[in-house]
């Protein structure tokens, strides 16, 4: 879930100087500049079309919610993401 948000910032996170390699957990998205609130609105917008699903944030405080790792795990766990054997090998 991680990598498939880095890829839909790819653009912002260029934007901003961030490596798409190599973007930490603990990259906050908001804080550094990446996305504000609308972008944020798009990027789950963007997420629920994707993964035909609905994405409830209720449970992931209000300051987490722009943290990298923190919102993939979350939504990761809500939707039933699972990385495929053959990917997580590699």
């Amino acid at each position: 879930m991680k990598a498939f948000i880095v890829g839909s910032l790819r653009q912002p996170l260029a934007a901003v100087g961030v490596d798409t390699q190599c973007v930490p957990d603990d990259f906050d998205l908001r804080a550094r500049g990446v996305i504000d609130s609308l972008g944020f609105v798009q990027l789950i917008g963007h997420l629920e079309a994707r993964f035909a699903c609905s994405i409830d944030l209720a449970d992931l405080p209000p300051e987490q919610l722009t943290n990298l790792g923190l919102l993939s795990r979350h939504i990761a766990a809500q939707i039933g993401f699972r990385i495929p054997l053959s990917s997580a090998l590699e």
